[in-house]
C-alpha cells in the first residue's frame, strides 16, 4: 500500500516497486517521462522502480461506503503470478490512462492492450472486463491520439518470462 502525494487520506491498493516491459506491435511511437517509456520498436516498460513504486487502485471503478470498498472485483490469484489475475493489465491500462494527453496511444489501443494482457492469463470474464473500459473508459478525458490500431499483438510480458 503507498500513500497518494496529491489526495489527502488516499491510499492505493496495489504498489509495484520494480520494472516491467511488454513488446507489442505498436511501432514508431517514442515516449519517455518518470513512470513510463515507450520505445520506437513497441517495447513500453512501466518504471516501478521510480520513487515509491506505481500504485494504482486495479479494476475500476472502486468506491469506498460504510468502510467496505465496492467495485469491480481485481479476480483470483494467478497461480504463475501469485498475483490477482488482473493485475498486470489494470496496471498497463492505468498507465496508459494516466498520460494519455501525451502519449502516441489511442484509448481503443490501450483498452486493446488491456485486453491482451488480461487474455494472456487466462481470465474468463476478459471478454466483460474489455467491454466496460470500452464502453466507460471515454468518460475519463480526452486523449492525445484517435484511434487507430485494432489489431495488438504483445510478444513478451517481462513477468511470464522465465
Amino acid at each position: 500500500m503507498s500513500k497518494s502525494s496529491s489526495i489527502p487520506g488516499k491510499v492505493y491498493k496495489y504498489v509495484h516497486k520494480q520494472d516491467e516491459t511488454i513488446k507489442t506491435n505498436l511501432v514508431g511511437r517514442a515516449f519517455k517521462n518518470d513512470w513510463l517509456e515507450i520505445y520506437e520498436d513497441g517495447t513500453m516498460i512501466l518504471k516501478g522502480s521510480h520513487a515509491k513504486g506505481y500504485a494504482w487502485d486495479g479494476c475500476s471503478p472502486k468506491m469506498n461506503f460504510i468502510d467496505v470498498i465496492w467495485g469491480t472485483p481485481d479476480g483470483r490469484l494467478d497461480d504463475k503470478t501469485e498475483k490477482q489475475i488482473t493485475y498486470y493489465a489494470s496496471m498497463f491500462h492505468d498507465v496508459l490512462y494516466q498520460f494519455k494527453s501525451q502519449i502516441c496511444i489511442s484509448r481503443k489501443e490501450s483498452d486493446l492492450i488491456f485486453k491482451v494482457i488480461l487474455l494472456k492469463h487466462k481470465f474468463r470474464l476478459t471478454a466483460i472486463y474489455f467491454s466496460a473500459v470500452r464502453l466507460f473508459g471515454g468518460f475519463f478525458g480526452k486523449w492525445k491520439t484517435k484511434d487507430t490500431a485494432s489489431g495488438i499483438v504483445i510478444s513478451q510480458l517481462s513477468w511470464l518470462e522465465s
